[in-house]
């Protein structure tokens, strides 16, 4: 799989999104605005008018309600980057995507540093929480 990860630079984070929704946007224009980062956006869909966002780059999951394949598109985008020393920072966009981090906990944090609320509010702001 192609998730165009060449265009990150070593020693970057890399915020990753799970779930397409109003916060994952918002959450994903804030790194934009305050620290020129495209976000990746992992989601069932693409819609159309996204597919043409500056603020990110959205990568279809067919079957993203389905752990396994989640997994294995994560996995296969952190192998892309794992050489070049990106921080891949993962950060839940819906419910569901959170309850899908916390039973993959484990699998997850080998490879992914795992957003907290805290960590989030000091990266992008408290506001950006409420």
């Amino acid at each position: 799989m192609d998730f165009l990860s060449s265009e990150l630079r070593a020693g970057e984070l890399a915020p990753i999104l799970l779930g397409d929704s109003g916060f994952a946007r918002s959450i994903s224009r804030r790194f934009f605005l305050q620290h020129h980062v495209i976000s990746h956006i992992f989601c069932n869909h693409v819609p159309f008018l996204r597919r043409i966002c500056l603020t990110a780059k959205y990568h279809a999951v067919n079957g993203f309600e389905n752990d396994d394949l989640l997994l294995i598109a994560l996995q296969d985008f952190a192998a892309g980057v794992k050489k070049r020393d990106i921080i891949l920072y993962l950060i839940p966009g819906t419910e569901n995507a959170r309850r899908f981090i916390e039973r993959n906990r484990q699998l997850l944090e080998s490879v992914f540093v795992i957003a907290d609320a805290q960590s989030l509010a000091i990266l992008i702001g408290k506001e950006a929480l409420a």
